[in-house]
């Protein structure tokens, strides 16, 4: 009936990842600001995945993400955008989650194709951490639009987008109170002290300050594109498991107008590192898409891509 959570990074080697009744425990965001304190490469990488896997989106979305994990994809995609032989390309890379997934991309493109721009964007990339004072154990984390997003206090840590289930209770009864109580207390400004969490890869983040072409920034999907590219990149994001086929609609809408005339949408998805991707290049056409490459998998969104039709959101 109660379950804990995640808070310190030395809990990892104390405490089972799981409750008694083998349910995850809930695991602090805060903590991404410390595993890469870990000195092992290999727990440095496990415990940030673990971390992000555990963490919910406005959405619910899981913000899943490997290094490598698309690669002889992306190898295709990159080729296929070198074969349109513009001068300058526009790249926009659609729910980075913190990069790494984007990371052998950006990496390559640099390596291949002579000049480009490259902006990739996430609903949000940062988040707040807010406390009555810095030596406080108890905080709440908060995005950039100050919507809280998890409520720790411990033991307890509260993912506000996770639903604890009827069994738990207690956890949610205590959820319920403390978050009237943050919410007082950020209205009144009682949070004093504030820590950033940037959730972006330290190897992303130093491959994107190696040129001034390459930016960062929030998007979400249901909003208009901030401006028209060549390429339009979007992996692990367009699921049916995450968004109804009106939703999707709208996005692809969003994306295609987005698209310069002629412009490359690139879309996929897997499962985990390594494994086929269920993903096709499209080019953009008079009113929809037709499709040019398709790798690997048929995706899943594959017949809805092909038959969408461009529309004039004031019709919906």
């Amino acid at each position: 009936m109660i379950r804990t959570g995640i808070y310190k990074i030395n809990q990892f080697d104390k405490v089972a990842l799981k409750d008694v009744f083998g349910k995850e425990k809930n695991i602090s965001i805060y903590l991404y600001n410390q595993v890469y304190k870990i000195h092992n490469p290999d727990q440095k990488t496990y415990f940030a995945e673990l971390i992000l896997n555990r963490f919910n989106s406005d959405r619910n979305v899981i913000k899943r993400t490997y290094k490598n994990r698309f690669d002889n994809f992306d190898k295709i995609s990159i080729n296929e955008i070198s074969k349109l032989n513009y001068a300058t390309i526009s790249i926009f890379d659609i729910a980075i989650s913190d990069g790494r997934a984007s990371y052998y991309f950006l990496e390559q493109s640099a390596k291949q194709l002579h000049k480009f721009f490259y902006t990739c964007s996430d609903i949000h990339i940062n988040y707040y951490v807010n406390k009555k004072r810095a030596n406080c154990d108890s905080y709440i984390i908060t995005d950039e639009n100050k919507k809280i997003v998890e409520i720790t206090r411990p033991p307890f840590v509260w993912n506000l987008s996770r639903t604890e289930g009827r069994f738990y209770f207690i956890n949610n009864f205590l959820k319920s109170l403390h978050l009237k109580k943050a919410y007082k207390a950020l209205k009144n400004n009682k949070f004093t002290y504030q820590e950033k969490i940037e959730l972006i890869h330290p190897d992303f983040r130093t491959l994107l300050a190696k040129d001034q072409c390459f930016q960062i920034r929030n998007y979400n999907l249901f909003d208009k594109m901030p401006g028209t590219y060549n390429i339009i990149r979007a992996m692990n994001i367009l699921h049916p498991g995450y968004f109804t086929n009106d939703q999707l609609s709208l996005i692809l809408n969003n994306l295609y107008n987005g698209l310069e005339k002629n412009g490359l949408f690139i879309e996929g998805s897997n499962e985990n590192e390594g494994t086929p991707v269920e993903g096709a290049i499209y080019k953009k056409g008079d009113q929809g898409f037709m499709i040019i490459s398709q790798p690997e998998k048929p995706s899943r969104i594959k017949e809805l891509i092909l038959s969408f039709r461009c529309f004039n959101q004031n019709e919906q």
